[in-house]
């Protein structure tokens, strides 16, 4: 049996001396997560920038884990980007798995590179992907899956048996199944992923732009003007709305031997009349700080 939890951190960088606010909220939420949940296997996204692998958190995390595959630059047609994926396994699994990413040859459609290890014994794969949020993502996850599945004796993999991480693409816009795997999503509580839409904000960009269609307040902005609208309507606080996705799940093999968990929640202030003044992402409990929450995929099987 093994647990997996995979993370799109969001801009979760290296740091050379003093740790930044947001690294130390980044890094304390992990800290926690992980001490409740003890994943067997790390997978975290937007880990670090290009060419400069995150080893402030792989210093700070060695005492219970050690990275066994990172991507400095994602790979693929477009290596220019801001993003780091890693992939971490607990000290006391670390000899069971090796990387076999270096093995892998990038398809001529593809954008970003997956992560695969192996696990040494059933020589089984796991691969660990970050999507384009682009419309190229559907594509891009099956032309993946599928590249490293028709390449499976070069990696030295008997078959694919996960590929998961921040797909990028709501369930209902992807496939159920992908060359034999089959979709796992988690259940509770429905998403993965916030967004906060500020509806206030929105009827000022309407009303400026109609303002700008006759001509006038055309050197503004929709946020330079919503003092003014907001003055003009007599609001005082934006009203704001949570947009809830779920963007981080899995393909795998042997679907009835896996489960998906997400600890999601969000914690929400309103004023008197509804509307929502404040929303806050929580998971079992904490604060944390990033648009997306882990999830955890557990497999209920023997590996041999």
């Amino acid at each position: 049996m093994y647990s997996i939890m995979i993370w799109n951190a969001q801009h979760f960088d290296n740091q050379k001396s003093n740790h930044s606010q947001a690294y130390t909220d980044k890094k304390k939420f992990l800290d926690f997560y992980i001490s409740q949940k003890k994943p067997h296997i790390i997978a975290l996204f937007e880990a670090g920038k290009t060419g400069n692998i995150n080893e402030s958190l792989i210093a700070d995390l060695t005492g219970s884990y050690t990275a066994i595959a990172t991507l400095t630059q994602e790979g693929g047609k477009k290596k220019h980007t801001t993003l780091g994926s890693m992939v971490l396994l607990r000290n006391d699994i670390s000899t069971e798995f090796d990387n076999v990413t270096d093995n892998y040859i990038l398809s001529h459609t593809e954008q970003r590179a997956p992560l695969i290890i192996r696990h040494i014994e059933s020589t089984f794969g796991f691969a660990f992907y970050h999507a384009n949020a682009s419309f190229m993502a559907p594509g891009n996850i099956v032309d993946t899956i599928g590249f490293i599945q028709d390449n499976k004796a070069m990696l030295g993999i008997k078959n694919l048996l996960f590929f998961g991480g921040d797909l990028n693409l709501i369930p209902t816009q992807a496939y159920a199944e992908i060359k034999g795997m089959n979709r796992l999503v988690p259940s509770n509580p429905g998403y993965t992923h916030l967004s906060i839409k500020n509806v206030t904000l929105a009827q000022a960009a309407h009303e400026l732009s109609i303002l700008q269609g006759y001509g006038k307040d055309t050197h503004l902005t929709a946020k330079s003007y919503l003092p003014q609208y907001m003055f003009d309507q007599g609001i005082e606080a934006c009203d704001l709305q949570p947009v809830l996705l779920l963007l981080d799940y899995a393909y795998v093999m042997h679907a009835q031997h896996w489960r998906a968990e997400c600890d999601a929640s969000l914690r929400q202030n309103s004023d008197c009349w509804g509307n929502i003044l404040e929303i806050a992402p929580y998971c079992l409990g904490h604060p944390i700080r990033s648009d997306h929450f882990p999830v955890m995929f557990y497999l209920n099987a023997a590996l041999g």
